[in-house]
């Protein structure tokens, strides 16, 4: 590969890098969950609060987190630049937080992409993405699922997108302000950490995704 070729790629693995910095914007999403209005149950003074109807969406949706260590995933791990393959960086991401029963369903959607390195060529490309949600109070997993996601690099491209869109993560209802009591973490498994990255990088505070 010539030194023009693998300047080029250098460059395209640089913004992929940025790309998976940007700030959060809302997805497309479908809306999974039904709209049941905004009456509230009468409630006794001092008892615990209730939980909205089933497919309510007034729940303050907890925020998400790039897990730390885990925004990208480089191929091969721990590679020189000139001797990646590809690199897999996270981009936009969404929630939506509805009531189901007892309990609040969160969905979140991520948007990604592939970068082709100097070592690459077109092609696909895949890794483990995990999607969970922590309690703040003890940092233990509420709930967890894990997606194989793949871009396609086509070729005389340097660059492929994907997307997930999970399906609901299920935690107990102790209140409406959700984003006290969870958090979301988004990140690769086998990922590495992006050089001058905040380790607690949030993405968006109130609302479901648009």
């Amino acid at each position: 590969m010539d030194a023009k070729r693998i300047s080029a790629s250098l460059a395209a693995l640089g913004a992929g890098l940025a790309f998976s910095l940007g700030a959060a914007r809302g997805l497309d999403l479908p809306d999974p969950f039904g709209l049941f209005g905004d009456k509230k149950a009468e409630q006794a003074p001092g008892a615990p609060p209730a939980p909205p109807a089933s497919g309510s969406l007034g729940v303050d949706c907890p925020e998400i987190l790039v897990d730390s260590g885990a925004a990208s995933l480089r191929s091969p791990p721990g590679a020189d630049n000139a001797a990646v393959r590809y690199q897999l960086s996270l981009g936009d991401m969404a929630r939506e937080c509805a009531m189901q029963g007892d309990r609040i369903a969160i969905k979140v959607g991520v948007e990604g992409a592939a970068v082709l390195g100097p070592a690459g060529s077109p092609g696909a490309y895949s890794g483990a993405l995990r999607i969970s949600v922590r309690r703040q109070k003890d940092e233990s997993i509420a709930d967890s699922k894990t997606y194989r996601v793949s871009a396609t690099i086509p070729s005389g491209a340097t660059r492929g997108a994907f997307r997930v869109i999970a399906d609901p993560l299920l935690v107990p209802y102790v209140g409406p302000q959700a984003a006290d009591e969870y958090e979301i973490l988004v990140g690769f498994e086998g990922g590495v950490a992006e050089t001058g990255a905040a380790e607690r990088r949030r993405h968006g505070r109130r609302g479901a995704a648009r």
